[in-house]
């Protein structure tokens, strides 16, 4: 009776090397030229997006590969692209996400955008709202209950008021004026 004996081939790692660098440009697929020649990838983990001048933080792998890990210095910080490298979908979930900005939020998409408070009420609170669209506006409620100070509506061609009961209510004066008016 032999004990067989395993003996484990490791090679030897090589520990990453960490550097700064300072982007000179960007190169197709997603690498990145350094002013001192090195190429980079962007590690997935580095959302912000470097641009030329940026002082990077470098990390060189075993394999030899050196990947952007962060962006530490901009001059110029005027706009911050945040972007997951070589993703075609990026979901945050958290419990509650805040979003704040002092001035100005903006979304666009050259598709579709989709809002949805599935258990809770959506709520819109502006100065002014304004929509428009290029087709169609299509609304669909059990209730709907509107309180203005003014509503004016202009049809061009055909305005449309159909239901089992309606009732128009004026305090002072209510007016139709047409060529021909037709009831009942």
């Amino acid at each position: 009776m032999f004990a067989t004996q395993r003996r484990r081939f490791t090679r030897a790692q090589q520990a990453p090397e960490w550097s700064e660098a300072v982007v000179r440009e960007a190169l197709d697929g997603g690498i990145w030229l350094m002013q001192d020649g090195r190429s980079a990838r962007q590690a997935v983990s580095c959302l912000i997006t470097p641009q030329p001048g940026d002082v990077v933080l470098l990390v060189r792998t075993a394999e030899g590969r050196y990947h952007v890990l962060h962006v530490l210095d901009r001059e110029e910080r005027e706009e911050v692209v945040m972007a997951v490298p070589g993703a075609q979908r990026l979901s945050i979930r958290q419990p509650d996400v805040d979003v704040t900005a002092e001035k100005t939020i903006s979304m666009r998409a050259a598709d579709t955008v989709d809002i949805t408070a599935a258990r809770g009420p959506l709520s819109l609170n502006a100065r002014n709202v304004f929509t428009s669209a290029a087709e169609s506006l299509v609304q669909t409620a059990s209730h709907y209950v509107g309180q203005v100070e003014h509503f004016l509506v202009t049809a061009r061609q055909l305005l449309r008021i159909d239901s089992e009961q309606a009732l128009i209510t004026a305090r002072q004066d209510a007016k139709i004026d047409a060529e021909r008016v037709s009831l009942g």
